[in-house]
């Protein structure tokens, strides 16, 4: 009978695909003594390492999480400790630190970054480092002091866009009230600014006024600059708000020649909202913006108004962003 003949290098791969999957179920399975030095929460530290890392025994201890091992003392066998801490170097900087059996891992984590998506980025460095440690551990032996400052956890542009969609209940100071959808893009900055950039979509509008039809629609354009005053378990932020809206208005009658303009209508004023996140990329937000109208868009028909001036628009605005990583 013929023997069964296997490639060496096919050999070589599936040998190496076998350690990395004993190597990553080692690391999902950890022991984990987590703590969080103020301000940062030892129970939201260990909430985002449960979710990723399935299977991991998750234990929150009050700071000092970590027991002092330079006097000869040893920590509890097949336990790693983990604290979030600030960076001493820079104030808006934090840094993990596992520890086991004397033996030190950091990793420096950029503070530029909202509360939550640190803790996010916390528990994503914690499972690449115990799985980069099984690793060190059986090709080098015991691990020493690993400064691993050269690669944080990535943060660029992509940290910080923001996308959303809102429904929103606009209220003219005069004139009927009117429904719409907003989306727009968004940009952080400087950790707590932010840049917005939109449009809102209405349906039109038809009314009568003495025997004259008139039919309105329009399609503002939104740019708003602000901050965010609280990150958290909720979000709140205040905005300045500019609208630049395109207008036009038709008006019919059986008597008269139908009439219609096309105009520009700005406003500018503040907004308030409120976000909970629903998880580390996506939140619902509730906004409240009061706008006031620059300019006189009053239409006139044989000197008669058939569509009024509002001085002042109050839009309620209710739906979900997400921010992209």
């Amino acid at each position: 009978m013929n023997g069964c003949n296997i490639d060496r290098p096919m050999f070589t791969r599936v040998f190496a695909l076998g350690i990395f999957l004993v190597l990553a179920g080692t690391a999902q399975a950890a022991v984990l003594r987590v703590s969080a030095e103020p301000p940062f929460s030892s129970e939201r530290l260990g909430d985002a390492i449960r979710s990723y890392l399935d299977g991991a025994e998750v234990t929150i201890v009050s700071p000092p999480g970590q027991p002092d091992l330079r006097d000869g003392a040893s920590a509890e066998p097949g336990v790693v400790y983990v604290t979030l801490r600030r960076h001493d170097a820079a104030e808006d900087d934090a840094e993990v630190v596992l520890l086991e059996a004397g033996d030190t891992i950091i990793a420096r984590l950029p503070g530029a970054m909202r509360i939550e998506d640190l803790y996010r980025a916390a528990a994503l460095k914690v499972q690449a480092l115990l799985q980069r440690r099984m690793a060190a551990g059986i090709a080098d032996g015991p691990v020493g002091l690993v400064g691993d400052r050269a690669s944080p956890e990535p943060h660029g542009p992509r940290d910080r866009l923001l996308l959303d969609a809102d429904l929103v209940l606009l209220l003219p100071s005069d004139g009927l009230a009117r429904q719409g959808l907003r989306l727009g893009a968004g940009l952080r900055f400087a950790r707590r600014g932010r840049l917005g950039l939109g449009a809102y979509l209405e349906a039109p509008q038809s009314t009568h006024v003495q025997g004259i039809e008139v039919s309105t629609w329009e399609v503002p354009v939104w740019l708003s600059l602000g901050f965010a005053w609280h990150q958290g378990r909720w979000l709140g932020w205040l905005d300045a708000v500019g609208h630049a809206a395109v207008r036009r208005i038709s008006a019919e009658s059986p008597g008269i020649v139908s009439n219609s303009d096309t105009s520009l209508s700005p406003r500018a004023g503040g907004a308030i909202g409120f976000g909970l996140p629903i998880r580390p990329d996506l939140h619902a937000q509730a906004q409240v913006s009061v706008l006031g109208v620059l300019a006189d868009t009053r239409y006139r028909v044989d000197d008669q108004v058939v569509s009024p001036s509002a001085r002042m628009l109050v839009l309620l605005e209710l739906g979900l962003a997400y921010g992209l990583r």
